[in-house]
Protein backbone atom coordinates (compact mmCIF):
# COMPACT_ATOMS: atom_id res chain seq x y z
CA UNK A 1 0.00 0.00 0.00
CA UNK A 2 1.24 3.24 -1.16
CA UNK A 3 1.33 5.98 2.04
CA UNK A 4 -0.35 9.37 0.24
CA UNK A 5 1.44 12.22 0.62
CA UNK A 6 -1.15 14.31 1.61
CA UNK A 7 -0.66 16.18 5.26
CA UNK A 8 -3.90 16.23 7.36
CA UNK A 9 -3.72 18.99 10.11
CA UNK A 10 -6.07 18.14 13.34
CA UNK A 11 -5.02 21.27 14.96
CA UNK A 12 -7.55 23.45 16.42
CA UNK A 13 -5.52 26.44 15.81
CA UNK A 14 -5.64 26.92 11.41
CA UNK A 15 -6.51 30.47 10.32
CA UNK A 16 -8.87 29.58 7.52
CA UNK A 17 -10.40 32.64 7.46
CA UNK A 18 -7.28 34.40 6.55
CA UNK A 19 -6.68 31.62 4.26
CA UNK A 20 -9.77 33.46 2.02
CA UNK A 21 -9.48 34.79 -1.43
CA UNK A 22 -9.50 38.77 -0.84
CA UNK A 23 -12.78 39.85 -2.51
CA UNK A 24 -14.30 37.29 -0.45
CA UNK A 25 -12.73 38.53 3.12
CA UNK A 26 -13.95 42.63 1.69
CA UNK A 27 -17.34 41.09 0.89
CA UNK A 28 -17.81 39.63 4.52
CA UNK A 29 -16.20 42.73 6.29
CA UNK A 30 -18.23 45.32 4.08
CA UNK A 31 -21.59 43.43 5.47
CA UNK A 32 -20.91 43.51 8.99
CA UNK A 33 -22.38 46.10 11.53
CA UNK A 34 -19.57 48.35 12.62
CA UNK A 35 -19.18 47.39 16.35
CA UNK A 36 -18.18 43.44 14.46
CA UNK A 37 -16.12 45.17 12.11
CA UNK A 38 -13.82 47.31 14.27
CA UNK A 39 -13.67 43.84 16.88
CA UNK A 40 -11.96 41.82 14.06
CA UNK A 41 -8.61 43.71 14.59
CA UNK A 42 -7.93 41.57 17.52
CA UNK A 43 -8.13 38.38 15.38
CA UNK A 44 -4.58 38.19 14.27
CA UNK A 45 -1.60 40.79 13.37
CA UNK A 46 -2.63 40.31 9.93
CA UNK A 47 -6.09 41.51 10.88
CA UNK A 48 -5.23 44.38 13.07
CA UNK A 49 -5.99 47.44 10.33
CA UNK A 50 -7.87 44.97 7.90
CA UNK A 51 -11.03 46.88 8.72
CA UNK A 52 -9.56 50.24 7.98
CA UNK A 53 -9.78 49.89 4.05
CA UNK A 54 -13.38 48.63 4.06
CA UNK A 55 -14.93 50.60 1.62
CA UNK A 56 -18.68 50.64 3.04
CA UNK A 57 -19.71 52.02 6.16
CA UNK A 58 -23.32 51.55 8.41
CA UNK A 59 -24.46 53.64 11.10
CA UNK A 60 -27.71 52.10 11.89
CA UNK A 61 -29.76 52.07 15.10
CA UNK A 62 -28.06 48.75 16.15
CA UNK A 63 -24.91 51.51 16.93
CA UNK A 64 -26.40 53.59 18.61
CA UNK A 65 -28.29 51.22 20.93
CA UNK A 66 -24.75 50.44 21.95
CA UNK A 67 -24.55 53.89 24.03
CA UNK A 68 -27.50 54.10 25.39
CA UNK A 69 -26.27 53.89 29.54
CA UNK A 70 -24.16 56.66 29.14
CA UNK A 71 -24.28 59.62 30.08
CA UNK A 72 -23.80 61.80 27.13
CA UNK A 73 -24.28 59.04 24.10
CA UNK A 74 -24.49 61.66 21.24
CA UNK A 75 -21.15 63.47 22.02
CA UNK A 76 -19.55 59.37 22.42
CA UNK A 77 -20.45 58.16 19.70
CA UNK A 78 -19.97 61.15 17.06
CA UNK A 79 -16.58 60.80 18.73
CA UNK A 80 -16.33 56.87 17.38
CA UNK A 81 -17.47 57.77 14.27
CA UNK A 82 -15.18 60.50 13.32
CA UNK A 83 -12.46 58.45 14.93
CA UNK A 84 -13.44 55.14 12.37
CA UNK A 85 -13.69 57.60 9.04
CA UNK A 86 -10.60 59.81 9.98
CA UNK A 87 -8.81 56.13 10.76
CA UNK A 88 -9.71 54.66 7.34
CA UNK A 89 -7.00 54.48 4.48
CA UNK A 90 -8.62 53.80 1.42
CA UNK A 91 -11.53 54.81 -0.40
CA UNK A 92 -15.37 55.14 0.63
CA UNK A 93 -17.86 53.69 -2.03
CA UNK A 94 -20.96 53.84 0.44
CA UNK A 95 -21.43 55.59 3.82
CA UNK A 96 -25.08 55.01 5.00
CA UNK A 97 -26.22 57.19 8.20
CA UNK A 98 -29.05 56.95 10.12
CA UNK A 99 -30.31 60.01 12.59
CA UNK A 100 -32.40 58.17 15.20
CA UNK A 101 -35.07 59.51 16.73
CA UNK A 102 -34.10 59.47 20.52
CA UNK A 103 -33.09 63.13 21.61
CA UNK A 104 -30.25 62.09 23.48
CA UNK A 105 -28.74 60.87 20.25
CA UNK A 106 -28.97 64.29 18.88
CA UNK A 107 -26.15 64.70 15.99
CA UNK A 108 -24.62 68.54 15.93
CA UNK A 109 -24.63 69.66 12.48
CA UNK A 110 -21.13 70.32 13.15
CA UNK A 111 -20.40 66.55 13.10
CA UNK A 112 -22.34 66.41 10.16
CA UNK A 113 -20.57 68.38 8.02
CA UNK A 114 -17.16 67.50 9.31
CA UNK A 115 -17.82 63.93 8.20
CA UNK A 116 -18.94 64.70 4.64
CA UNK A 117 -15.75 67.44 4.08
CA UNK A 118 -14.16 63.69 4.79
CA UNK A 119 -15.91 61.55 2.50
CA UNK A 120 -15.88 63.77 -0.29
CA UNK A 121 -11.77 63.91 -0.12
CA UNK A 122 -12.47 59.44 -0.47
CA UNK A 123 -14.63 59.71 -3.31
CA UNK A 124 -17.95 58.48 -2.14
CA UNK A 125 -19.93 57.13 -4.77
CA UNK A 126 -23.32 56.02 -2.05
CA UNK A 127 -24.96 57.95 0.26
CA UNK A 128 -27.74 57.02 2.22
CA UNK A 129 -29.06 59.56 4.94
CA UNK A 130 -32.38 58.92 6.62
CA UNK A 131 -33.07 61.15 9.10
CA UNK A 132 -35.33 60.00 11.87
CA UNK A 133 -35.88 62.46 14.40
CA UNK A 134 -39.51 63.75 13.54
CA UNK A 135 -38.27 67.12 12.57
CA UNK A 136 -36.68 68.53 9.47
CA UNK A 137 -32.08 69.38 9.96
CA UNK A 138 -30.08 71.27 8.11
CA UNK A 139 -28.39 70.13 5.15
CA UNK A 140 -24.18 69.49 5.81
CA UNK A 141 -23.31 71.58 3.29
CA UNK A 142 -19.97 70.02 2.88
CA UNK A 143 -22.62 67.14 0.98
CA UNK A 144 -22.46 69.23 -2.07
CA UNK A 145 -18.74 68.74 -2.29
CA UNK A 146 -18.93 64.74 -2.60
CA UNK A 147 -18.59 64.85 -6.36
CA UNK A 148 -18.29 61.52 -7.37
CA UNK A 149 -21.71 60.81 -6.04
CA UNK A 150 -23.67 57.86 -8.21
CA UNK A 151 -26.49 57.56 -5.31
CA UNK A 152 -28.09 60.41 -3.13
CA UNK A 153 -30.49 59.28 -0.96
CA UNK A 154 -32.09 61.99 1.26
CA UNK A 155 -34.65 61.93 4.22
CA UNK A 156 -36.59 64.81 6.04
CA UNK A 157 -34.08 67.46 5.76
CA UNK A 158 -34.01 71.33 4.88
CA UNK A 159 -32.16 71.47 1.40
CA UNK A 160 -30.73 74.94 0.58
CA UNK A 161 -27.99 74.85 -2.43
CA UNK A 162 -24.92 76.29 -1.38
CA UNK A 163 -23.41 78.98 -4.20
CA UNK A 164 -20.21 76.72 -4.88
CA UNK A 165 -22.41 73.99 -6.13
CA UNK A 166 -22.06 73.05 -9.63
CA UNK A 167 -23.57 69.86 -10.07
CA UNK A 168 -23.83 66.09 -9.42
CA UNK A 169 -22.17 65.23 -12.75
CA UNK A 170 -21.92 61.52 -12.10
CA UNK A 171 -25.36 61.29 -10.30
CA UNK A 172 -27.52 58.28 -11.73
CA UNK A 173 -29.69 57.99 -8.58
CA UNK A 174 -31.57 60.43 -6.63
CA UNK A 175 -34.77 59.66 -4.00
CA UNK A 176 -35.86 62.98 -2.42
CA UNK A 177 -38.45 61.93 0.35
CA UNK A 178 -40.04 64.67 2.85
CA UNK A 179 -37.64 66.98 1.61
CA UNK A 180 -38.36 70.88 2.63
CA UNK A 181 -36.61 72.94 -0.27
CA UNK A 182 -35.15 76.62 0.49
CA UNK A 183 -35.19 79.37 -1.99
CA UNK A 184 -35.32 77.42 -5.57
CA UNK A 185 -33.41 74.33 -3.90
CA UNK A 186 -34.59 71.75 -6.45
CA UNK A 187 -35.21 74.13 -9.41
CA UNK A 188 -31.23 74.43 -9.02
CA UNK A 189 -30.40 70.91 -7.96
CA UNK A 190 -31.76 69.09 -10.93
CA UNK A 191 -30.24 70.67 -13.84
CA UNK A 192 -27.07 69.96 -12.57
CA UNK A 193 -27.53 65.95 -12.45
CA UNK A 194 -27.03 65.39 -16.59
CA UNK A 195 -26.58 61.77 -16.36
CA UNK A 196 -29.45 61.09 -14.28
CA UNK A 197 -31.60 57.54 -14.44
CA UNK A 198 -33.94 57.39 -11.32
CA UNK A 199 -35.36 59.92 -9.97
CA UNK A 200 -37.96 60.14 -7.20
CA UNK A 201 -39.58 63.05 -5.41
CA UNK A 202 -42.05 62.13 -3.02
CA UNK A 203 -43.62 64.23 -0.04
CA UNK A 204 -41.68 67.11 -0.43
CA UNK A 205 -42.68 71.02 -0.11
CA UNK A 206 -41.40 74.01 -0.67
CA UNK A 207 -41.34 74.54 -4.31
CA UNK A 208 -44.49 75.48 -6.90
CA UNK A 209 -43.47 74.20 -10.21
CA UNK A 210 -40.95 72.52 -11.32
CA UNK A 211 -40.24 71.10 -15.33
CA UNK A 212 -38.55 68.23 -15.19
CA UNK A 213 -36.70 67.63 -18.57
CA UNK A 214 -34.05 64.75 -19.17
CA UNK A 215 -32.59 62.95 -22.33
CA UNK A 216 -31.48 59.78 -19.58
CA UNK A 217 -34.51 59.55 -17.34
CA UNK A 218 -35.28 55.95 -17.51
CA UNK A 219 -37.62 56.17 -13.86
CA UNK A 220 -39.72 58.77 -12.43
CA UNK A 221 -41.79 59.21 -8.95
CA UNK A 222 -43.47 61.80 -7.84
CA UNK A 223 -46.18 62.71 -5.39
CA UNK A 224 -48.23 65.45 -6.57
CA UNK A 225 -49.84 68.07 -3.73
CA UNK A 226 -52.54 70.55 -4.11
CA UNK A 227 -50.09 73.72 -3.76
CA UNK A 228 -47.06 72.00 -6.27
CA UNK A 229 -47.23 71.38 -9.67
CA UNK A 230 -44.66 69.17 -11.58
CA UNK A 231 -44.32 69.91 -15.55
CA UNK A 232 -43.03 67.75 -18.64
CA UNK A 233 -43.35 70.40 -21.23
CA UNK A 234 -40.18 68.96 -22.84
CA UNK A 235 -38.96 65.82 -23.98
CA UNK A 236 -38.91 62.85 -21.53
CA UNK A 237 -37.85 60.76 -24.54
CA UNK A 238 -36.37 57.25 -22.54
CA UNK A 239 -38.48 57.07 -20.01
CA UNK A 240 -39.71 53.55 -18.76
CA UNK A 241 -41.11 53.81 -15.72
CA UNK A 242 -43.72 56.15 -13.94
CA UNK A 243 -45.20 56.13 -10.63
CA UNK A 244 -47.80 58.96 -9.36
CA UNK A 245 -49.33 59.58 -6.00
CA UNK A 246 -51.82 61.92 -5.55
CA UNK A 247 -51.90 63.28 -2.20
CA UNK A 248 -54.97 65.50 0.00
CA UNK A 249 -57.70 63.75 -2.22
CA UNK A 250 -57.33 65.31 -5.87
CA UNK A 251 -58.27 65.11 -9.84
CA UNK A 252 -55.64 63.37 -11.45
CA UNK A 253 -57.19 65.15 -14.56
CA UNK A 254 -56.33 68.83 -13.04
CA UNK A 255 -52.80 68.22 -13.60
CA UNK A 256 -53.19 67.33 -17.13
CA UNK A 257 -49.64 69.10 -17.41
CA UNK A 258 -47.85 66.11 -15.57
CA UNK A 259 -47.84 63.56 -18.69
CA UNK A 260 -46.53 64.47 -21.79
CA UNK A 261 -48.71 62.56 -23.32
CA UNK A 262 -46.83 62.46 -27.00
CA UNK A 263 -43.56 61.28 -24.71
CA UNK A 264 -44.77 57.91 -23.63
CA UNK A 265 -44.01 55.78 -26.00
CA UNK A 266 -41.26 53.91 -24.20
CA UNK A 267 -43.21 54.01 -21.11
CA UNK A 268 -43.08 50.28 -19.73
CA UNK A 269 -44.43 50.46 -16.22
CA UNK A 270 -47.19 52.84 -15.15
CA UNK A 271 -48.26 53.47 -11.29
CA UNK A 272 -51.13 55.66 -10.36
CA UNK A 273 -51.85 55.80 -6.68
CA UNK A 274 -54.84 57.12 -4.59
CA UNK A 275 -57.04 57.69 -8.29
CA UNK A 276 -60.61 58.73 -7.87
CA UNK A 277 -62.38 56.88 -10.13
CA UNK A 278 -65.66 58.18 -9.28
CA UNK A 279 -65.89 60.98 -11.91
CA UNK A 280 -65.90 60.37 -15.52
CA UNK A 281 -63.08 63.19 -16.20
CA UNK A 282 -60.95 61.13 -13.99
CA UNK A 283 -62.01 58.05 -16.15
CA UNK A 284 -60.98 59.24 -19.27
CA UNK A 285 -57.48 61.14 -18.91
CA UNK A 286 -56.57 57.87 -17.53
CA UNK A 287 -57.42 56.12 -20.78
CA UNK A 288 -56.20 58.34 -22.45
CA UNK A 289 -52.63 58.08 -20.88
CA UNK A 290 -53.21 54.08 -21.47
CA UNK A 291 -53.80 54.76 -25.02
CA UNK A 292 -50.48 57.03 -25.23
CA UNK A 293 -48.25 54.46 -23.74
CA UNK A 294 -48.93 51.98 -26.20
CA UNK A 295 -45.36 49.77 -25.30
CA UNK A 296 -47.15 49.68 -21.59
CA UNK A 297 -46.00 45.80 -20.04
CA UNK A 298 -47.61 46.26 -16.33
CA UNK A 299 -50.24 48.82 -14.67
CA UNK A 300 -51.20 49.03 -10.95
CA UNK A 301 -54.13 51.54 -10.35
CA UNK A 302 -55.10 52.18 -6.73
CA UNK A 303 -57.80 53.98 -5.68
CA UNK A 304 -58.42 56.49 -2.68
CA UNK A 305 -59.93 55.53 0.50
CA UNK A 306 -62.87 57.78 0.06
CA UNK A 307 -65.29 57.90 2.53
CA UNK A 308 -67.91 60.15 0.82
CA UNK A 309 -68.11 57.40 -1.92
CA UNK A 310 -69.48 54.92 0.44
CA UNK A 311 -72.72 54.65 -0.41
CA UNK A 312 -72.38 54.65 -4.21
CA UNK A 313 -72.63 51.33 -6.17
CA UNK A 314 -70.39 50.46 -8.97
CA UNK A 315 -71.56 51.50 -12.13
CA UNK A 316 -71.43 48.45 -14.86
CA UNK A 317 -72.55 50.31 -17.80
CA UNK A 318 -69.83 52.52 -18.83
CA UNK A 319 -69.21 51.70 -22.00
CA UNK A 320 -65.85 53.21 -23.58
CA UNK A 321 -64.74 52.96 -27.14
CA UNK A 322 -61.39 52.27 -29.18
CA UNK A 323 -60.76 51.15 -32.66
CA UNK A 324 -58.21 48.69 -32.29
CA UNK A 325 -55.92 47.14 -29.45
CA UNK A 326 -54.07 49.84 -28.16
CA UNK A 327 -52.18 48.08 -25.18
CA UNK A 328 -50.69 44.58 -27.28
CA UNK A 329 -48.00 44.30 -25.30
CA UNK A 330 -49.43 44.92 -22.04
CA UNK A 331 -48.84 41.73 -19.98
CA UNK A 332 -50.06 42.22 -16.10
CA UNK A 333 -52.79 44.61 -14.82
CA UNK A 334 -54.18 45.11 -11.02
CA UNK A 335 -56.70 47.80 -10.38
CA UNK A 336 -57.04 48.39 -6.47
CA UNK A 337 -60.35 49.33 -5.31
CA UNK A 338 -59.94 51.02 -1.99
CA UNK A 339 -64.02 51.89 -1.87
CA UNK A 340 -66.93 51.85 -4.04
CA UNK A 341 -65.60 53.41 -7.24
CA UNK A 342 -68.16 53.97 -9.51
CA UNK A 343 -65.65 53.85 -12.81
CA UNK A 344 -63.20 50.88 -11.49
CA UNK A 345 -64.97 48.19 -13.51
CA UNK A 346 -65.46 50.39 -16.55
CA UNK A 347 -61.72 50.62 -16.31
CA UNK A 348 -60.87 47.24 -16.19
CA UNK A 349 -63.76 46.59 -18.80
CA UNK A 350 -61.74 48.76 -21.09
CA UNK A 351 -58.05 47.07 -20.40
CA UNK A 352 -59.96 43.64 -21.04
CA UNK A 353 -61.36 44.74 -24.65
CA UNK A 354 -58.04 46.87 -25.46
CA UNK A 355 -54.77 44.19 -24.63
CA UNK A 356 -54.52 41.62 -26.91
CA UNK A 357 -51.77 40.20 -24.70
CA UNK A 358 -52.83 40.45 -21.78
CA UNK A 359 -52.19 37.27 -19.05
CA UNK A 360 -53.59 38.46 -15.71
CA UNK A 361 -55.85 41.02 -14.72
CA UNK A 362 -56.62 41.32 -10.85
CA UNK A 363 -59.42 43.46 -9.31
CA UNK A 364 -59.11 43.83 -5.52
CA UNK A 365 -61.65 44.64 -3.78
CA UNK A 366 -61.69 46.23 0.26
CA UNK A 367 -62.52 43.30 2.73
CA UNK A 368 -65.30 45.13 4.39
CA UNK A 369 -67.01 44.14 1.07
CA UNK A 370 -66.96 40.81 0.76
CA UNK A 371 -69.84 40.77 3.49
CA UNK A 372 -71.89 42.10 1.19
CA UNK A 373 -73.15 39.17 -1.29
CA UNK A 374 -74.84 40.94 -3.76
CA UNK A 375 -72.37 43.53 -4.64
CA UNK A 376 -69.45 40.97 -4.68
CA UNK A 377 -71.78 38.58 -7.23
CA UNK A 378 -72.38 41.55 -9.47
CA UNK A 379 -68.83 42.44 -10.02
CA UNK A 380 -67.71 38.47 -10.10
CA UNK A 381 -70.84 38.57 -12.84
CA UNK A 382 -69.71 41.62 -14.70
CA UNK A 383 -65.92 40.37 -15.04
CA UNK A 384 -66.71 37.19 -16.10
CA UNK A 385 -69.04 38.47 -19.01
CA UNK A 386 -66.54 41.35 -20.24
CA UNK A 387 -65.52 41.05 -23.38
CA UNK A 388 -61.33 40.11 -23.90
CA UNK A 389 -59.00 41.12 -26.84
CA UNK A 390 -56.51 38.23 -25.49
CA UNK A 391 -57.91 34.57 -24.84
CA UNK A 392 -55.51 33.98 -22.23
CA UNK A 393 -56.44 36.26 -20.16
CA UNK A 394 -57.42 35.37 -16.72
CA UNK A 395 -59.64 37.43 -14.35
CA UNK A 396 -58.92 37.25 -10.49
CA UNK A 397 -61.73 39.05 -8.09
CA UNK A 398 -59.30 39.21 -4.59
CA UNK A 399 -59.66 41.52 -1.38
CA UNK A 400 -57.49 43.28 0.61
Amino acid sequence: MTQSNHKVNYGNDIDRISDLPGNVIDCILQHMIVKDLVKTSILSRKWRYMWTSVPRFKFGEEFYELFDNLDNPAHEFSRIITEILFLHNGPINEFILYLPRNPKHKITFEYHNKWFLFLSRKGVKHIFLDNDEGVHVRTPSHLFSCQGLTYLYFFYFNLSIPPSFCGFKTLLQLHLLFITFESGALESLLPGCPLLEKLAIELCSGYECIDISSSTLTHLTVSIEENCIFRFNRSLPILQRLDVELVCEQMLYAHANIFPLSQLINLKYLSLDYVILDERKELLYIISILKSASNLVEIVIQTYYGIGYENQAPDPSEKLECSCCCLSKLGEVKIVVRSRSQHALSLARFILANSSSLKTLTFELPYEMQSDARIMLNISQDLLLMERASQKAQVKLTHS
